[in-house]
């Protein structure tokens, strides 16, 4: 399964809006200007943005000065935080359930190689989810500066 491309351009946001706000100090940034540096329709902006906004990432400010900003500091939004407010608590793993061990001559084995199988699947979700818990934009701006 693989993650909308919402998932991308919300952290593309985020990450922009961040880098912004340290670069120039800017209060909030147009989305327009977010669009046009980002080559991301204006519609996706606003639809992305409002999720973020619902889920505490974001801010925002109507008028001629308005715009986007970050809701709380960078290093306090993670990525893990803008994965679930994109796409939600879905696992990333559909376990396939529907094989029935006691049709096969050593359903023993089956029943072994499905644990062993699913087992696998989690613990790689669970090590992907510790990743993007423990990066936050911060972190994300601090790699950028090493480029």
């Amino acid at each position: 399964m693989a993650f909308s491309v919402a998932f991308s351009q919300a952290l593309d946001i985020a990450a922009y809006v961040n880098a912004k706000s340290q670069d120039q100090r800017d209060e909030y940034l147009s989305i327009q200007k977010i669009s046009e540096m980002l080559n991301i329709p204006v519609p996706s902006i606003k639809k992305i943005s409002a999720t973020l906004k619902k889920n505490g990432i974001l801010s925002s400010k109507t008028g001629l000065n308005g715009g986007l900003r970050l809701a709380k500091p960078a290093d306090a939004i993670t990525i893990y935080d803008i994965l679930i407010a994109i796409e939600g608590r879905t696992p990333l793993f559909k376990i396939h359930e529907a094989v029935d061990p006691s049709a096969f001559v050593n359903g023993t084995r089956v029943e072994r190689w499905l644990d062993a199988s699913s087992k696998v699947l989690n613990q790689a979700e669970e090590a992907m989810l510790k990743v993007l818990k423990n990066t936050s934009l911060a972190d994300l701006a601090k790699g950028s500066d090493r480029d």
